[in-house]
């Protein structure tokens, strides 16, 4: 879903120099979205560390428009057949498409290279979250040990 001519929200792959928009992005995150999403930072940190160079097994997007980053995504544990999976969208552009459009780019990337699926956890009040996962074609899998609800979006094997 990489798109040469951004329209109203572009998704790409994330680069070095979005470096202080994603930090805007954290920044500005309301409370329900750190609970949800940034817990004690950790997302955060993840995310961050790409531009210290880090990260060789994740890939990470971000959605732009009018000028900010409005999403950010990225998936983990690429040297697995099934990685996890991470996504949020700045308060004040939820109920756009955005998440749906971020999760379709990382779910075609992960087909592309291979993997069997993707896997993600969300806090069960997350409903909109919860959401946006079964319409891209998650299975709710059970509960992870933190108590959030485990979801797995599989892939079917393509044979040659």
């Amino acid at each position: 879903m990489e798109q040469n001519e951004c329209q109203k929200v572009c998704v790409r792959s994330m680069r070095p120099e979005d470096r202080f928009g994603v930090q805007a992005f954290f920044d500005d995150m309301g409370e329900e979205s750190a609970s949800f999403f940034n817990v004690n930072h950790g997302n955060e940190k993840r995310v961050m560390a790409f531009f210290e160079g880090g990260k060789p097994d994740h890939l990470f997007w971000v959605a732009e428009a009018e000028g900010l980053i409005v999403g950010i995504a990225f998936i983990w544990d690429l040297d697995f057949m099934i990685p996890w999976f991470g996504i949020a969208v700045r308060d004040g552009f939820k109920g756009r498409h955005i998440g749906t459009d971020m999760t379709r780019c990382v779910i075609t990337e992960c087909r592309a290279r291979g993997c069997g699926g993707i896997l993600l956890r969300t806090a069960e009040q997350n409903l909109a979250a919860r959401g946006l996962y079964e319409k891209c074609g998650f299975e709710n899998i059970g509960r992870h040990p933190s108590g959030e609800i485990l979801y797995l979006n599989r892939f079917p094997l393509i044979l040659p």
